[in-house]
């Protein structure tokens, strides 16, 4: 008997504090940088930034992206991980792309901003072509040169003898609208995940306005993209004023097994456990921070 015990309390120091042995294992991911910005481009209107690079892994039959998605998870080992969640790119004359995201050995591009000449810039989703100066192509999406890619281009502008309409900002599903005379483009098309455990559209992007027309669908000029789903900006209409929009924010998701032991900083990000079937824990990381699994 005394043997007995001596071997399992030698057990319970060999695997760490409290007797667990330190998690080693694998993890699945959501990130998405932030959206790139619209901007003032009087008297054409403005096209609208691109949505933020959208990047995960299969997992458990939550990834649903129309671009498909990565490996099925990643490995993940009891240790501390940095956490970068990217701005959204700046409205206005001196609009900006958007900044990346990342986590571990993952990365995401920002979204492009809207521009007047040559094209809309690239970025995880393109920004919208411009209306004026005979129109102009939207940018190139999946910017980092992943597969499956991060995004989609930008919709291309059009100036038909002064009835111009300027692109929208490419989104994770789908390619940004082109415009048409006296009408923006309509927004790329997000793409939709469970991984927090109830479905969310991420990574839209920002609507296109027009000279003397409409905005393209979803059809609010200047709109600011929601922060923490990397949207792109939405453009403006010159005729009734405006910046252009910000994009928004991006957002890291981290889902891992239920026997590891998760926290996160500062305390504006969150851990919730018991999701999905497996009671599975969920990092969610709004801000830039760090995640530590024992």
């Amino acid at each position: 008997m005394p043997i007995i015990g001596s071997f399992g309390a030698g057990s319970g120091r060999g695997f760490g504090r409290g007797g667990k042995k330190p998690f080693c294992g694998t993890g699945d991911y959501l990130v998405i940088a932030g959206g790139g910005g619209a901007r003032a481009a009087a008297p054409h209107g403005s096209g609208g930034g691109g949505a933020g690079g959208f990047r995960e892994s299969t997992g458990a039959n939550y990834c649903s992206s129309p671009l498909g998605c990565g490996v099925s998870s990643i490995p993940l080992t009891a240790g501390s991980y940095a956490v970068v969640v990217g701005a959204g790119g700046s409205n206005g004359p001196s609009n900006s792309v958007g900044s990346p995201s990342s986590f571990n050995c993952i990365a995401s591009t920002g979204g492009g901003r809207a521009c007047t000449s040559p094209t809309g810039s690239p970025g995880g989703s393109g920004g919208g072509g411009y209306g004026g100066s005979c129109g102009t192509p939207g940018g190139n999406g999946n910017a980092g040169s992943y597969s499956p890619p991060e995004g989609n281009p930008g919709g291309s502008g059009i100036d038909a003898g002064g009835t111009s309409g300027s692109g929208a900002g490419g989104g994770a599903g789908g390619e940004g609208g082109g415009g048409a005379p006296n009408v923006g483009g309509t927004a790329g098309a997000g793409a939709t995940t469970s991984i927090t455990g109830s479905p969310v559209t991420y990574a839209t992007g920002g609507a296109g306005g027009a000279r003397c027309g409409s905005m393209g669908s979803p059809g609010v000029q200047n709109r600011n993209g929601v922060a923490n789903t990397g949207e792109g900006g939405a453009g403006q209409v010159p005729s009734t004023g405006g910046c252009g929009g910000t994009g928004g924010s991006g957002i890291v998701v981290v889902r891992v097994p239920s026997e590891a032991c998760v926290s996160v900083s500062p305390g504006a990000n969150t851990v919730t456990s018991c999701v999905g079937p497996a009671s599975e824990k969920v990092a969610t990381f709004t801000v830039s921070g760090t995640l530590t699994i024992k």
